[in-house]
């Protein structure tokens, strides 16, 4: 293998004609500000990109409130990111799992791509909504060139796609014959998108329980934007 200095494994999904804004599943990443429910239960929401942050943020709000909780509740909304920042994420949930339940979730509308994919999945208890959107896609090799991550390959190896499910997705309980289509798809394909209800028909494992696409009024408020040519008259 030829030596290109150090060398990272990236899982990063963009679209390159959405520019990334606030809120956007590409943005730079954030947490939302920590929510106690129910006097048990920490809630804390990530979105945008996995970053350098994540994990040092969610870390972060659960040292602070672990005492007045006994779960944990982590909502996802991310199109990816490094391995690296990734696997500290994980680490972070690995730790929160001695002593509170984790619940992982991915919203109606929201997208969960490749690096977030293993960080859902660090969770025992993993809900995703119907509507939601998933990415699936083989590793790229980049090296990290002055802070700027630079493509090197596009091909990381043939066993690496293994190697990357066997560490990620079989631990958490992802059927492996789901797997095993799913190999050759990412592997010949630039990746392959599902929505949840396709995960959860096809009995592949990465989510526990569904939310369904009905969103009740106390959930959260939904911005309308004008029909094309509409008025302030046909407005109300």
């Amino acid at each position: 293998m030829r030596t290109l200095g150090a060398l990272f494994i990236i899982v990063l999904f963009a679209l390159p004609w959405q520019p990334a804004e606030a809120g956007d599943d590409c943005a730079d990443g954030r947490l939302s500000p920590a929510r106690i429910v129910g006097s048990e239960k920490l809630v804390l929401s990530w979105t945008g990109k996995v970053n350098k942050k994540m994990a040092t943020a969610i870390d972060d709000a659960f040292e602070a409130n672990k005492h007045r909780v006994k779960s944990v509740e982590l909502s996802l909304k991310s199109c990816g990111g490094r391995v690296d920042y990734m696997a500290g994420t994980i680490a972070v949930l690995h730790h929160i799992k001695e002593t509170h339940k984790l619940t992982t979730i991915v919203d109606q509308g929201s997208t969960c791509a490749s690096a977030c994919i293993p960080i859902f999945l660090a969770s025992d208890n993993r809900r995703a909504a119907l509507s939601s959107l998933w990415f699936f896609h083989r590793t790229w090799r980049r090296k990290l060139t002055g802070g700027v991550d630079e493509v090197q390959t596009g091909a990381p190896g043939k066993s690496s796609i293994d190697q990357f499910h066997d560490r990620y997705y079989v631990p958490a309980g992802v059927s492996a014959e789901w797997l095993k289509r799913l190999k050759p798809i990412i592997e010949n394909t630039g990746g392959y998108w599902q929505t949840g209800r396709d995960l959860w028909e096809s009995k592949s494992g990465i989510v526990t329980e569904t939310i369904g696409d009905v969103l009740m009024h106390e959930d959260r408020t939904i911005y309308l934007a004008p029909a094309p040519g509409c008025t302030a008259m046909c407005r109300g």
